[in-house]
């Protein structure tokens, strides 16, 4: 049962299948950029979290009469970041 198909259906077949394949890798790189985002934004709020934390660690250091040097070394920030966020919250108080 030998069907006789012109070139140019097989050609339109194989053309098809191209887009249909090229179709369905987008939408599985779709899907992984999706899992990607999520996992970015739930990593940024742990980094907002964290951040919180070092604050408050380096506040209490700082209350507590700890050199700020010492603070900048231990908490592994710049002076002048140590500095900025120590002012910012006098500010906010």
């Amino acid at each position: 049962m030998s069907e006789n198909v012109p070139e140019e259906v097989l050609q339109l077949r194989a053309a098809r299948a191209e887009v249909e394949g090229v179709k369905a890798d987008l939408e599985a790189a779709r899907t992984r950029q999706a899992a990607l985002e999520a996992d970015i934004e739930s990593l940024l709020a742990k980094q907002r979290e964290a951040r919180k934390k070092r604050q408050q660690a380096v506040l209490a250091a700082d209350a507590a009469g700890v050199p700020r040097l010492r603070i900048s070394k231990e908490v592994g920030m710049q002076r002048s970041n140590v500095y900025k966020l120590l002012e910012g919250a006098s500010d906010e108080s």
